[in-house]
């Protein structure tokens, strides 16, 4: 399964306003069921590349290499809590790269896409780190640059599994049953409060999705299912 994963500010500059005005488009018709999920996706990386072409001529065709970071997270959190990646104490092992152990793991992890294309993302992302032959895992959470494709794909993805929960819950039977959706709304709390509660996020928050990974990972089958997830976020509404 994926590890849990979120998207930071971007050091880019003018591109980045132009990559989010973008996002906002798409991502506006993926939830509003003008288009498919798919399509949205399609949709925001042939955009995207034309729109960097413009900031950076030298910019390859696909600079998300066309990976989704549901998939490097997937690698990742298989890395935390598969047994035969961790060391005595249960923290993940150095990886070696000429003796292929990541493509293991990419292996184990049911991956799809190039080993190379995903370490790549994990390190554009912070997550691993390269020391001479040896990867290593330097953090467990999967935090992307928000104007990498990759983070911006996922936004879209998410943005559509959200409506589609909520849309769920609207419409189904009354023996059908809702899925899990709760929200805890202040109109007290002051913006200099929102560093103190992400604090209190970055523990609380972190610590409930490594044990509902951990849950969910020890119930994994080897059988094609739905995508299944929960997500954690914060937001600041404008009154």
């Amino acid at each position: 399964m994926s590890t849990h994963a979120s998207t930071s500010a971007s050091p880019l500059g003018p591109p980045s306003a132009a990559v989010q005005s973008l996002l906002e488009r798409v991502g506006t018709l993926c939830v509003l069921g003008h288009v498919s999920e798919e399509s949205a996706v399609q949709m925001f990386r042939e955009a995207f590349t034309k729109a960097r072409a413009t900031f950076d001529p030298d910019a390859p065709d696909d600079p998300g290499g066309g990976i989704d970071a549901f998939t490097a997270g997937q690698v990742l959190s298989e890395w935390h809590q598969n047994s035969a990646f961790l060391d005595a104490t249960g923290n993940p092992e150095s990886l070696s790269v000429t003796a292929g152990d990541f493509d293991k793991l990419c292996e184990i992890a049911s991956v799809r896409s190039s080993p190379s294309q995903v370490l790549d993302l994990l390190v554009h992302a912070g997550a691993v780190a390269l020391h001479g032959d040896r990867l290593v895992a330097t953090r467990r959470e999967f935090i992307m640059d928000y104007a990498h494709p990759a983070a911006v794909t996922r936004a879209i993805r998410l943005s559509a599994e959200f409506t589609g929960t909520l849309r769920h819950n609207l419409s189904r039977s009354v023996r059908e049953p809702g899925l899990f959706e709760r929200t805890v709304v202040s109109t007290k709390l002051t913006r200099r409060q929102v560093p103190a509660l992400l604090g209190y996020l970055s523990v609380h928050g972190e610590s409930f999705l490594e044990d509902l990974d951990a849950w969910m990972s020890a119930r994994e089958t080897a059988s094609s299912e739905p995508t299944i997830g929960v997500g954690v976020y914060l937001f600041v509404a404008e009154s």
